[in-house]
């Protein structure tokens, strides 16, 4: 039942970040606009897009980290560690990829750089919080 709980957490949070920083990209897009005349976005539109983007992304990822140390019925640490290495693995086509040509070169790998960093802040938070609030007894 313990690696059910582990896979479900990671899972989760996994989720989580996924669906966060989906509908966070998409509020800024519609909210941000800023488009030439030709349809094309100004340039002072798409870079506010691209660190308005940056920041969804690192608040999606601590708050994906979070859940799933929270989730986590041990080592919470630990299971934000894991779902870490997963974003890692799993954006490394697009951190050593080409960027898009709208996209400065930096962008994709400070993507990939927030998304992992904010997953082990997100664990950290709440491995520190867990501990900091003593034994649980069941």
């Amino acid at each position: 039942m313990r690696i059910m709980r582990s896979v479900a957490a990671v899972a989760v949070g996994l989720g989580f970040m996924a669906a966060t920083v989906t509908v966070g990209t998409l509020v800024a897009s519609v909210l941000i606009g800023g488009g030439t005349a030709d349809g094309r976005p100004s340039t002072t539109a798409m870079a506010t897009y691209l660190y308005v983007n940056l920041a969804i992304c690192g608040i999606g990822a601590i708050l994906g980290g979070w859940l799933a140390a929270r989730i986590a019925s041990f080592a919470p640490y630990g299971h934000a560690s894991v779902m870490a290495a997963i974003v890692a693995v799993s954006s490394i086509t697009t951190v050593t990829g080409a960027p898009a040509p709208s996209q400065p070169g930096w962008y994709p790998s400070a993507l990939g750089l927030v998304a992992v960093l904010g997953v082990l802040v997100g664990g950290k938070l709440r491995a520190a919080a867990a501990s900091a609030a003593g034994p649980v007894v069941a």
